[in-house]
């Protein structure tokens, strides 16, 4: 499935965690533990209170938090840094108001998968995924080089060769460049080479670049999902096989 990117851009409102799934057992959902929450004022932030225009808006925090798996046979903690903000909203038309804490994260350990990891996969693909996932919080670039790496080990699991066939004047076999692989696949599977193309284009732009977005890495991740699924578990394989199936006898088939 792609990456559900409105859970993913949804800060945490006190006690309220989006459906995040544990980063262990990927049954069961992460919950705050009672009285984990911590958060501290910036220096610049106290500093700004002596301004005559101060208002709460202009206050920024550090906040910690810590979130275990509601899987009683897991229990996995996972812990969360970021910043706090707040936000002073009318709650009535008498002129009330309340104030909104909200808590962005900037680095979550272990992440929970931003797709879904198959025990099938290739386990160095997933080792590079899950750091991916890491970084994705807020070092974009570094994901980005993460989910590159993931493209040369899955090309290692493909056999795609990491040299050229010939020897080079020095008698010594010259290594292959990613892009090199990735167009050699094109002669087993065109359509994958392609992808993979599309991947490496975006990962490319974390190790040249700081433009990078949170959007681009969902991308990348959005087509690795597709691909690792065709290849290791083919959900779509067997659906196209299913519908040929209940097309030619006209009915359910039979299992």
């Amino acid at each position: 499935m792609p990456v559900n990117r409105s859970i993913w851009k949804e800060p945490l409102k006190g006690s309220h965690v989006p459906n995040w799934h544990c980063p262990a057992c990927n049954g069961g959902y992460l919950k705050q533990r009672p009285d984990s929450l911590h958060f501290w004022e910036t220096s610049d932030s106290r500093e700004a209170h002596d301004h005559e225009a101060w208002e709460p808006e202009w206050s920024s925090y550090r906040f910690s938090m810590l979130l275990v798996c509601n899987n009683d046979r897991c229990l996995e903690p996972v812990a969360v840094i970021g910043d706090r903000k707040v936000e002073i909203l009318q709650s009535s038309f008498d002129g009330d108001f309340e104030q909104i804490e909200y808590f962005y994260p900037q680095h979550v350990h272990p992440s929970p998968p931003l797709i879904i990891i198959a025990d099938s996969y290739p386990e160095p693909v997933i080792k590079e995924l899950r750091l991916s996932f890491i970084a994705s919080w807020s070092d974009f670039s570094s994901a980005g080089n993460h989910i590159r790496s993931a493209v040369e080990r899955l090309l290692d699991n493909l056999r795609e060769p990491k040299s050229k066939p010939k020897l080079n004047k020095h008698g010594k076999r010259e290594r292959q460049s990613l892009h090199a692989r990735i167009l050699g696949l094109a002669r087993r599977d065109k359509e994958l080479s392609e992808s993979l193309l599309a991947v490496k284009w975006i990962g490319n732009e974390g190790s040249h670049s700081d433009q990078l977005t949170r959007d681009n890495i969902f991308d990348a991740l959005d087509i690795l999902d597709v691909i690792l699924d065709d290849l290791f578990i083919r959900n779509r394989s067997r659906v196209k096989k299913l519908i040929t199936a209940i097309n030619r006898k006209k009915g359910p088939a039979k299992k």
